[in-house]
């Protein structure tokens, strides 16, 4: 963060430029540039969620014996991020023995399929508008719209919604999006 707002943090120092006497007295001011305040900058992290979060995908990491996680918590109504964090992580004030690709925000510089972001908000609003109830089975059998086929990495012949998120269900999440009305 600093220093991609080491402009905006350090502010500009002043210049004036004088004349002297043979004494070092100033005897004339010929110009002269006032320095400029550095500005402040607040993150909009917050330092008891970022903990909560990182504790909670650590243990989701280890439960489900993954590779790595990421997690980003955003304040829905004004866009903030208030935490994000990336599991395994790595000590900043110690990084010896520390591999290289440990040291990247897996959150904004890896990619991701962007469908994965938006199957917690298609199951939400299927529960919402009562296309499905909480303890509802979906089939998860690939199939095709328009010539495509919609499946999911792995064969799933049925899947609850939570196996639906756990699982990134390509077919669940679309067959609850395509059963809800147009609004």
């Amino acid at each position: 963060v600093e220093k991609s707002f080491d402009k905006w943090l350090t502010g500009q120092p002043g210049e004036r430029i004088v004349r002297k006497d043979r004494y070092g007295r100033v005897i004339e001011d010929i110009s002269s540039t006032d320095s400029q305040a550095a500005h402040n900058l607040a993150l909009s992290i917050d330092e008891r969620l970022q903990a909560l979060v990182y504790r909670e995908l650590n243990n989701a990491v280890a439960f489900n014996k993954a590779e790595s996680g990421s997690a980003v918590l955003v304040d829905v109504n004004t866009g903030e991020v208030l935490a994000m964090a990336n599991s395994p992580s790595y000590n900043p004030n110690n990084l010896s023995g520390t591999p290289k690709e440990a040291m990247r925000n897996r959150t904004i510089t890896d990619v991701f399929e962007p469908g994965s972001t938006v199957k917690p908000m298609v199951v939400m609003t299927a529960l919402q508008r009562g296309v499905v109830r909480e303890n509802s089975v979906l089939n998860t059998v690939p199939y095709r719209i328009n010539g495509h086929e919609i499946k999911d990495v792995a064969r799933y012949s049925e899947l609850t919604l939570t196996g639906v998120l756990q699982k990134s269900s390509n077919v669940g999440v679309s067959k609850l999006a395509l059963a809800m009305p147009s609004s």
